[in-house]
């Protein structure tokens, strides 16, 4: 198994990330949600990142910026039912923030995402702070949680460090499978 790398989504990913999908909707994802994934991939609203091993798309995120707003909005994240444990979706997640953090504009100070109760902990243990929580928030009649990094409590290198770690970490479980 190769090593996991993280670049940038292209159209070539597309059957992948629908079947990461597919392989995730019964326990996260609702009614309509293909749709949408379909229409983001066709026109992302923002920079969209695959976590590929073995040539192949693991895990899928993206953000967009919000203009007007001082911050930027995680979409999507997801990993492969197979690859869930391996560390894939920590590393996509840091990926994004040092993104964020280093190429986004206009410059931002919070990255938002707003989430399901049990994909809410990932988040809080990677730093996010929650902001609020709205029962019934999803229109599936799930409660949202909706949750905010503060870039301005770390510096790029430290990012950089977490998301090295994130990676070496991935590697080590998938060497290990």
């Amino acid at each position: 198994m190769t090593d996991p790398i993280v670049r940038p989504y292209s159209p070539e990913d597309r059957a992948d990330v629908l079947a990461i999908f597919d392989d995730n909707r019964s326990d996260y994802f609702g009614a309509g949600d293909r749709e949408w994934l379909e229409e983001t991939l066709d026109e992302p609203d923002g920079p969209a990142f695959v976590v590929a091993v073995d040539g192949h798309a693991a895990a899928f995120g993206g953000y967009e910026i919000w203009e007007h707003y001082n911050k930027a909005l995680l979409y999507w994240g997801m990993a492969a039912r197979r690859y869930q444990g391996c560390g894939l979706g920590r590393l996509l997640l840091f990926e994004r923030l040092l993104h964020v953090a280093t190429s986004a504009e206009p410059r931002t100070r919070y990255v938002t995402v707003d989430t399901s109760p049990q994909i809410a902990p990932f988040f809080r243990h990677c730093g996010f702070e929650e902001t609020a929580v709205w029962p019934e928030g999803y229109r599936s009649g799930m409660t949202m949680h909706e949750l905010r990094f503060d870039l301005a409590s770390v510096t790029p290198e430290a990012i950089v460090a977490l998301r090295d770690a994130a990676w070496a970490a991935a590697r080590d479980k998938l060497a290990r499978r």
